[in-house]
């Protein structure tokens, strides 16, 4: 599939946006105010062992300690360590058998890599197996492992590509054939490993070097990444909006072949408005989103999952109602992955389809949703619809979400989304005027002040109410509107 690139660079920061056949397909936002990202590598100090969680937790100089758990602490040897190349070295870790006391204690000092940055009231997540990614291959500098890129299905590929790593990686290291490797040369893999190799040595220097709590590796800029991830045979274009990062990302891509690097261009003006960048994150900010049909989609993000519900609205279809609820889900299933990769949502889906009776119907869908996810570089498990018409899946989280990075939580109703009734707010107003007049000696006079629309409503709708509070406790009540304060902010005096 043919993709474009965009980047909209800015003091503030810089965007990119990936084009697929001319929609927005994944937005990337750089946010130099947000300094612990994925990737970065930090010299911390464990602070805490809890052993019932199996876990530490790492000061590296942030707000939040790093939460550090036993599956991520590498403890093998290499005379442990065994190079394979269909197990993962997470299915190796977990079969170990050793308690997080045998690993760490408090006080000691360690070398860990963000692998999930804070969210919410989380800390960020660690890990001590290190990575660090070149243009073909990552190199893991403390894990004697070959891993392959699950996009090399050939196997002729991936034979003649593990018969160059094994010859020319170091001993007890390990690494992952990226998919951009097919068909490089091994001089172009020895080069790239070459400069992964020499920027472990000055991680290695930078660490000793540094005091604890410190960063010792910060992850490369967001369109240098994008140039090493995403500029492929497949990109028509990487448009560039700032004359002095297209010269910068130039300078950078001398190793790369001139057909790619004469894909990046200078774009004079606004491409993101040119190419509808703009609308499409506008768009992608509302919880509903249209499909093609007149049907809709609803996606809600919670504390523990995504829920995503699909909906006919004006779609009446033109046979029967299976048709019209089997048309709006397939179009539904295409949308709410390109969603999903969009708002860069992770963790546990779960999607209400409209319920279906045909078994072959509900297998289509489930087809159509995994087709949509081909282009997402994220793992992602897809189970079978259920009888309910509900589907699960899970989607790795890398990153913040969208919605995280466009807002921020209502300092108002603190992520309700929803502000009390009128009616409530009066009544708790009355009850609270009431109490004051009945706990003061008489004569008295009690003011309440409140939002202008609360005020409106006591003056009219209650005015009898109060003029039989004034009679009953010989006291005088004023009623008065401030523009200032919020819907549901209110003082008696």
């Amino acid at each position: 599939m043919s993709s474009l690139l965009i980047a909209n660079c800015s003091p503030t920061g810089s965007r990119v946006a990936l084009m697929e056949e001319g929609r927005l397909a994944e937005l990337f936002i750089e946010q130099p105010a947000r300094d612990i990202r994925v990737g970065n590598i930090y010299k911390g100090r464990v602070t805490n062992v809890v052993p019932g969680m199996e876990c530490a937790f790492v000061d590296i100089g942030g707000s939040k300690d790093l939460f550090l758990p036993l599956s991520d602490i590498n403890h093998e040897t290499p005379e442990e360590s065994v190079s394979e190349l269909e197990r993962s070295p997470s299915t190796r870790r977990s079969s170990s058998g050793v308690s997080i006391q045998e690993l760490v204690k408090p006080g000691d000092e360690v070398l860990v890599q963000i692998s999930k940055e804070p969210m919410g009231t989380k800390g960020p997540r660690g890990t001590t197996f290190l990575t660090l990614p070149g243009r073909y291959l990552v190199l893991m500098p403390e894990t004697d492992h070959i891993g392959v890129s699950r996009r090399l299905s050939d196997p002729v590929d991936v034979a003649r590509l593990q018969e160059i790593i094994m010859g020319i990686r170091p001993p007890g290291m390990g690494v992952i054939i990226r998919t951009v490797t097919l068909n490089r040369s091994k001089q172009e893999l020895e080069s790239d490993l070459k400069f992964l190799m020499n920027l472990w040595s000055s991680i290695q220097k930078q660490a000793k070097e540094s005091p604890t709590p410190s960063m010792v590796y910060e992850v490369s800029s967001l369109l240098l990444k994008v140039v090493r991830d995403l500029l492929g045979p497949e990109t028509e274009n990487f448009l560039i909006d700032s004359k002095e990062e297209y010269e910068r990302v130039l300078n950078y891509c001398k190793f790369l072949p001139e057909q790619l690097i004469e894909r990046i261009q200078y774009a004079q003006g606004n491409p993101f408005q040119e190419y509808g960048v703009e609308q499409e994150i506008h768009r992608a900010k509302s919880e509903r989103v249209s499909l093609p049909s007149g049907g809709y989609i609803i996606i809600q993000e919670t504390e523990a999952l995504v829920s995503i519900d699909v909906n006919t609205g004006s779609y009446t279809g033109n046979d029967e109602l299976e048709s019209t609820v089997y048309n709006t889900n397939l179009e539904a299933a295409s949308e709410i992955a390109r969603q999903l990769r969009l708002r860069n949502l992770g963790g546990i889906v779960v999607v209400d389809f409209i319920d279906m009776l045909e078994m072959e119907h509900r297998d289509a869908v489930s087809d159509k949703l995994s087709q949509g996810f081909q282009g997402d570089k994220t793992r992602i498990r897809i189970l079978p619809i259920s009888e309910f018409g509900t589907l699960q899946l899970t989607r790795q989280r890398i990153g913040p979400s969208l919605s995280s990075i466009l807002f921020n939580r209502c300092p108002y109703c603190r992520g309700r989304g929803k502000v009390n009734s009128k009616e409530f707010m009066c009544s708790r107003i009355y009850r609270e005027i009431r109490s004051q007049c009945l706990s003061r000696p008489s004569p008295q006079k009690v003011q309440a002040t409140c939002h202008p629309t609360l005020a409106s409503v006591l003056l009219e709708r209650d005015e009898e109410k109060f003029k039989e509070l004034e009679e009953e406790t010989n006291t005088k009540i004023y009623i008065r509107g401030d523009s200032k304060f919020h819907y549901e902010q209110f003082v008696v005096s």
